[in-house]
């Protein structure tokens, strides 16, 4: 004949699957970031690469003003005068990266811990998850 389990072995089964749910729930995240991570390290090369050359051709550039505002300036008052111009874009520059910078997190977690979070109320508090 078929005999019940006992309590202690329900619980035991319960404990395990809490562990072993609360084990993915902290696995989910670390995957997501990986994931993301993965998917843009070719494009961080490529940039790295960019930004190297975007720095031979500014201080070429910057040489080149220097020199031209040295035509009707002294040397000194032309390299001031560019290093402040070039200050000047930098601050504007940054401000306005840092006005449209978006940072967020791994979505499905979230989405995945607030679903948690209702199936919990609904479930094991019997109330509806408003």
């Amino acid at each position: 004949m078929y005999e019940r389990p006992g309590y202690r072995t329900l619980l035991g089964r319960l404990r395990d699957n809490v562990r072993t749910y609360i084990r993915k729930q902290l696995e989910l995240p670390r995957q997501e970031i990986a994931e993301i991570v993965r998917a843009n390290l070719g494009a961080a090369k490529w940039f790295g690469v960019a930004f190297a050359f975007a720095l031979a051709f500014l201080i070429a550039f910057v040489v080149l003003i220097i020199a031209l505002v040295a035509l009707v300036l002294p040397l000194w008052g032309s390299a001031l005068v560019v290093a402040a111009l070039m200050a000047v874009g930098a601050a504007v520059t940054g401000y306005v990266g840092y006005k449209r910078l978006e940072l967020r997190g791994p979505t499905r977690t979230l989405n995945s811990v607030k679903e948690t979070i209702q199936w919990a109320k609904t479930r094991l508090l019997g109330r509806s998850a408003s």
